[in-house]
């Protein structure tokens, strides 16, 4: 049988509450029969204290004690004409003025075998040498004792051995009452809490229930699922969560449809001419001159520079891409790249100028031939675009421990708003940066995942020149 978790988090809140409720009770009733306990025992000494000065108000009479040593009866008598409780007291008073009492005494022999167990047998009284005049003789347990005094000396000591358990029976049913009404009071608070429970742990875990539908409809596809936040507890953070999920899920869908869809453009586009320009020279159309070859290989140069940049980009997708790093010097990949591209700069007729401004002794913990797989792909973006006659700045500089690359151009630039999807896979800005001038969209993407890859990092604003800035930060090593 499946449980669900609203009736396990009703069943945990339930035993909590009746541990609780089980916990208070025990604690409250050990609490009342122990403070009623004190109670009795503080009214026996209210009592006590009556009897001590009838006591000494006999003995000035007196003189001694032989009154109470002859006729027990009568310190019986005094002592129960003390006691306050009305019934129980004349009870006492009949049955010790009118029963004829000889001689039978419990245990010490100073009190009537016929008289229950009560007040009256845990009063004890002393002379001023500690006999026992009356009562059970405190012997060893040395309960508190009261003094009785006659002109400043000691003639007597009056005490009462502490009650343990209650023997009155008003007091055993006033306890007995009070503990039907904690249970009572513990049995209703159980209740009412069970009724609060239910209703509380189901509003507790309609959130919870909200997200696994959620789930289940972002597992099945749905990536538009989104779910309303309405607290700002750990729920309300796992809400939010789940749609910044679902957000990051339904935008990789609709990367990953973009980027079928550009890269069967991009493969269809020279498949397309190669296919045409093949068919023309077998129809007879085109000569088989120099010139049609030419461009036939042009087109198979530019497939597989498409699918080369594709595989550079899967390798980095899966954490494939090597990396050989090792101490190196910091513009040697750069000098290499502007070496590569020299021909292409010639041939555009654009001035290239360096400023490289860094110590002797600085290193880059560096792969040499990605750096200049990464600056080659940035200059070749630069020339490319650039138009010809245009300029080229390349400022290599120390800031703090980092090596930063400034790659500025001028005319045409980059719109601001697309400055930021640079770097986008297959992301090309329409008005300069088509397929007439080369490339697929994928050269910036390659720099950014080198650029990851070694802990730097990569950005592009507009150029002070007027054209594009590409900003590259590089760790030092240490």
């Amino acid at each position: 049988m499946k449980i669900t978790l609203h009736y396990k988090l009703f069943g945990a809140i339930l035993t909590a509450i009746l541990v609780v409720v089980i916990y208070m009770s025990l604690v409250m009733q050990w609490s009342f029969d122990r403070g009623f306990l004190v109670y009795v025992n503080i009214v026996v000494q209210d009592q006590l204290k009556r009897i001590a000065a009838d006591l000494e108000s006999h003995y000035r009479e007196l003189k001694s004690w032989r009154t109470f040593t002859d006729d027990h009866k009568k310190m019986a008598l005094l002592i129960v004409d003390n006691y306050p409780e009305g019934r129980q007291k004349e009870h006492f008073l009949e049955k010790i003025r009118h029963e004829k009492i000889e001689a039978e005494f419990a245990h010490s022999g100073l009190l009537p075998i016929d008289i229950p167990p009560h007040f009256l047998l845990r009063v004890f009284f002393l002379d001023e040498h500690k006999e026992t005049i009356f009562g059970y003789d405190p012997g060893d347990m040395h309960p508190e004792m009261m003094e009785l005094r006659y002109q400043n000396r000691v003639v007597g000591y009056l005490g009462v051995h502490p009650a343990k358990n209650l023997s009155d029976i008003h007091q055993v049913v006033f306890v007995k009452q009070q503990k039907v009404a904690f249970f009572l009071v513990a049995g209703a608070g159980f209740l009412i809490a069970a009724g609060l429970s239910l209703p509380f742990a189901y509003r507790l875990t309609r959130p919870i229930r909200r997200l696994a539908m959620a789930t289940r409809d972002l597992a099945s596809g749905k990536y538009q699922t989104r779910i309303d936040v309405k607290s700002a507890d750990e729920l309300g953070q796992l809400s939010r969560d789940f749609n910044d999920l679902a957000e990051v899920l339904e935008k990789n869908k609709q990367a990953r449809s973009q980027w079928v869809a550009d890269i069967s453009h991009e493969l269809r586009t020279p498949l397309s001419i190669l296919r045409g320009k093949i068919e023309a020279l077998q129809d007879g159309v085109y000569p088989p001159t120099g010139e049609t070859f030419k461009s036939l290989h042009n087109e198979v140069l530019h497939l597989g520079m498409l699918v080369d940049d594709l595989y550079q980009l899967s390798l980095s997708d899966v954490g494939a891409m090597s990396y050989h790093r090792a101490e190196v010097m910091p513009c040697w990949a750069l000098q290499k790249a502007i070496e590569m591209l020299q021909s292409e700069l010639e041939g555009k007729k654009q001035q290239l100028e360096t400023a490289i401004d860094i110590d002797a002794d600085v290193f880059l913990f560096a792969d040499n031939e990605r750096l200049k797989q990464l600056f080659t792909n940035l200059l070749a973006n630069s020339i490319r675009y650039t138009h010809e006659g245009g300029k080229i700045v390349i400022q290599v500089q120390q800031e703090g421990k980092q090596l930063v690359f400034n790659i500025k151009d001028t005319a045409p630039g980059v719109p601001g708003d697309h400055l930021p999807h640079l770097f986008d896979r297959l992301y090309r800005v329409d008005s300069s940066r088509s397929r007439d001038l080369g490339g697929a969209g994928l050269g910036l993407s390659i720099c950014y995942n080198i650029v990851k890859g070694h802990n730097g990092t990569i950005e592009a604003k507009p150029s002070p020149l007027g054209g594009l800035w590409v900003r590259v930060c590089l760790p030092l090593s240490n």
